[in-house]
């Protein structure tokens, strides 16, 4: 996350944390980093940084994480990233040595230092053969795709396949402040993001999740509301707790459509002299609106005892100047990223399972993230609600087989009393099993018509399908008995005169 270097007696700017000490328990798998820039045509996009009027395609650079076939050549060292960063920025002639200063990250022997270290990734390693979970990862306010790659580097090396893209403005690099205009912007650019995933060897699109920090915590919220792909939201103190308002003006923004889990991961408590010096409201510390308000999915905020907001990105760890005010000691914040990132992990395994099987072991995972040293603040009762809809009892049928559906029916109505299914689905759905050239779809065909009429016995077109499917079966007998009901119902039915007169019944 960018901040802006303030001066101040209270402020030590020598103890940022040096990437040495880092704790984090890395998978078996190699990762690899690739960093393209895209570009989004259906957008228009000017680079403030070259003061032109000139107007292009939205830039979008992207950035992948990925599990690869062995190490390469090139490790990645952080100053690598720094220089993704300057590119991010429209900097790109800018040489690697101003870095450091030139975006408000101080310079001093301990950011130095740390941006000469090597990571676990190498650029452009050959990817590993095989389809891998896709987190699409939404930066903070106006920040770097790589603000974070320690977490992105170490999900990678457990099997995932790590996508981020910078935030930014709607029209340029430039924000336009924590408004929904913004956020509308950076979900935009997570739809692109998905998109690309798309166009990924390794992609598995049926498992795709979401994590956002500060401000990208906000947008991935309506980004999952308007994607039924996506199957949870991780929101690293997230901007959804604190401004909420960004995110309901937004057309996507809807309770309804969150159907998959939800965990944020709040900062630790403020003190007192930090909010009355920097005028914080602390009201909003304690009230969570956005989550007490879902309803029938696993929903959790957990308190991150020893981080501060800016040290849930790596950028804030390793370069931003430390608050003496309230931030732990460098060692602590390092070791308790390291237990973040594998709640994270832990999380993430929870969301794969509850999309399998449908349910949510919540009394295991809350084990696992306390023993990651994060207590639980809130939750959600995590019950499933059912999805009485038209589309998942076909979806539910199908799953039973066609011959249950009164009993999947029966079921439905137990859930909701005034459950119905309009006619126009049961006929199409019928047709399209019935004419099929599959015994078993045939066969189904009937059964969806057969129940059909049963429904609504004084259907004239019902029993008109239902006739025509036991026609092109060779039921002759029930072929005639329906279409003499539907004659008899709609005495205009002149497709029914005809087939009776085929069968020798007219």
């Amino acid at each position: 996350m960018l901040t802006f270097l303030v001066l101040s007696p209270l402020v030590c700017l020598y103890a940022q944390a040096d990437y040495a000490d880092s704790k984090l328990a890395y998978g078996n798998l190699p990762v690899g980093f690739s960093h393209h820039l895209q570009v989004d045509s259906s957008r228009v996009y000017r680079r403030v940084q070259d003061y032109t009027e000139r107007l292009q395609y939205r830039e979008l650079p992207v950035s992948r994480w990925y599990p690869a076939q062995a190490e390469a050549a090139k490790r990645m060292q952080i100053g690598d990233y720094l220089q993704v960063l300057k590119e991010e920025e429209e900097w790109e002639n800018l040489p690697n040595a101003f870095v450091l200063d030139w975006f408000n990250y101080p310079r001093n022997a301990v950011t130095e230092k740390n941006s000469t270290y090597a990571t676990q990734a190498f650029a452009d390693a050959v990817p590993k053969a095989g389809n891998y979970p896709v987190v699409l990862y939404a930066p903070s306010f106006r920040a770097s795709s790589s603000e974070n790659f320690m977490l992105c580097e170490y999900l990678a090396s457990h099997g995932y396949l790590v996508l981020s893209i910078p935030s930014r403005g709607p029209g340029s690099i430039m924000p336009t402040g924590g408004t929904a205009e913004f956020a509308g912007a950076q979900q935009r650019d997570l739809e692109y993001l998905f998109g690309y995933a798309g166009r990924l060897a390794q992609a598995d699109l049926d498992r795709v999740y979401t994590i956002g920090f500060s401000f990208g915590g906000l947008a991935n919220i309506p980004f999952a509301m308007n994607n039924r792909f996506i199957d949870g939201v991780i929101s690293l103190d997230g901007s959804i707790k604190y401004n909420l308002p960004a995110a309901t003006a937004l057309p996507q923004f809807d309770l309804l459509r969150m159907r998959v889990p939800f965990v944020h991961f709040r900062q630790k408590t403020i003190p007192e002299k930090v909010i009355q010096e920097d005028g914080i409201d602390d009201s909003t510390a304690e009230q969570f609106a956005f989550l007490d308000s879902l309803r029938g999915v696993p929903a959790y905020e957990f308190n991150s005892p020893n981080l501060t907001h800016g040290h849930f990105a790596s950028y804030g760890i390793l370069f931003e100047p430390r608050d003496d005010r309230q931030d732990r000691p460098a060692p602590l914040i390092l070791s308790s990223y390291a237990r973040l990132c594998e709640a994270v992990l832990h999380t993430l395994h929870a969301m794969e399972s509850y999309k399998a099987t449908g349910v949510w072991d919540a009394e295991a995972y809350e084990n696992l993230i306390f023993n990651t040293n994060h207590p639980l603040l809130r939750k959600t009762d995590g019950q499933k609600l059912p999805s009485v809809t038209v589309n998942y009892f076909f979806d539910a049928v199908r799953t039973a087989g066609f011959g249950k559906m009164d009993s999947v029916y029966n079921t439905f109505l137990e859930l909701d009393p005034t459950f119905t299914i309009p006619q126009l689905p049961l006929n199409k759905i019928g047709l399209q099993l019935g004419l099929s050239d599959k015994d078993d779809l045939r066969k189904a065909g009937i059964e969806v018509l057969d129940f059909a009429v049963q429904r609504y016995p004084d259907s004239a077109n019902l029993h008109d399908s239902l006739a025509t499917l036991c026609q092109y079966q060779g039921l002759k007998d029930r072929a005639i008995y329906h279409f003499k009901k539907s004659l008899a119902l709609f005495p205009g039915n002149e497709n029914a005169k005809n087939q009776l007169r085929r069968l020798g019944a007219y």
